[in-house]
């Protein structure tokens, strides 16, 4: 086998390093800092071994998406994939009572329907893809919301979603036409002078 592009490492180096996940991270400069102190880094069972279970049975795996600790991982273990994943992109949680009972799966509600859950899983991917990331980094530097938040909301016209109807509403599509907030029937009186209008509107609240 060639050796011309693979690196020499010496035992020590290699202790310096953890396995999660398939993922091996570089904690060199942050055993320091570890909450529970380096002495966790430098037992046998840890330094430069696969961590995976005892990783998470700390810690959440949103740690690990977190710029600071995404910076620590300096490759993969040839041959594996990652197995571990935090929720997806808009998806509805699988862990027990996470959830409004009529987003589980199997659950019937007269009161929620299929508009019900586009709303809810549009609203969710918003907040997930858009509104979540910047928190975080928000949390980390201490300033306030990114305007592109405020717009992409109002791109959808999220805000508009938390009040009442009115004339603000005219002519808006509310969360990409996802929600329509009213249905009603229109049928002419006998004399043909005027319109009967019956129907309802359905308001939600603040769009979760």
């Amino acid at each position: 086998m060639s050796t011309k592009s693979l690196r020499t490492l010496t035992r020590e180096e290699v202790a310096k390093w953890i396995i999660i996940d398939s993922k091996v991270y570089d904690v060199t400069r942050f055993k320091d800092l570890h909450p529970g102190g380096a002495a966790v880094f430098l037992e046998e069972e840890t330094s430069g071994q696969d961590v995976t279970e005892a990783f998470y049975g700390l810690h959440l795996h949103e740690v690990l998406l977190r710029p600071q600790y995404q910076r620590l991982q300096i490759g993969l273990i040839e041959g594996e994939e990652p197995q571990l994943h935090g929720n997806l992109t808009g998806e509805v949680s699988k862990v027990p009572y996470a959830e409004p009972s009529w987003l589980s799966e199997g659950y019937h509600s007269a009161y929620f329907k299929e508009s019900h859950r586009q709303l809810q899983k549009a609203t969710r991917i918003l907040v997930d893809e858009i509104v979540y990331p910047d928190a975080q980094a928000r949390e980390q530097d201490g300033k306030r919301p990114s305007q592109s938040v405020f717009d992409r909301m109002a791109e959808v016209n999220l805000h508009a979603m938390r009040m009442g109807p009115g004339k603000h509403l005219q002519g808006l599509s509310l969360m990409n036409g996802i929600v329509t907030p009213e249905e009603t029937t229109a049928t002419k009186t006998e004399d043909g002078k005027h319109w009967i209008v019956n129907g309802h509107k359905k308001w939600i609240t603040n769009g979760m």
